[in-house]
């Protein structure tokens, strides 16, 4: 679940809250997709799903593979961490002119 949706007490108004924390990473990596590697840009980054800018747009239920970099001092990793990832594109939208793609992380492994 990427999300949970939680009333705030005696308010009639539903906010949706995330289910892990997100982390502003702006990491390169490259996508496979349907057989086709494809550059593109992390925008964040969570224990469950990422957040990519793209050039050029993926499809809702496609199937990726990644492999991220984490570089040694961020998420609190003292070295960097190469971490090989499968998922799905759960959300795809354009925003000023640029392709985004919401993944969920269904499998990782750390290299």
């Amino acid at each position: 679940m990427e999300f949970a949706v939680c009333p705030a007490s005696g308010v009639r108004d539903w906010r949706p809250l995330r289910g892990a924390a997100r982390y502003p990473l702006h990491l390169r990596v490259t996508l496979v997709a349907d057989g086709c590697q494809m550059d593109a840009v992390t925008e964040d980054l969570s224990a469950s799903g990422v957040l990519f800018r793209l050039n050029e747009p993926l499809r809702e239920g496609q199937n990726i593979e990644f492999l991220l970099e984490v570089p040694a001092g961020a998420l609190g990793f003292s070295v960097t961490a190469a971490v090989h990832c499968s998922g799905r594109i759960v959300r795809s939208y354009w925003k000023n002119g640029q392709p985004y793609g919401a993944a969920v992380i269904d499998d990782y492994r750390f290299q």
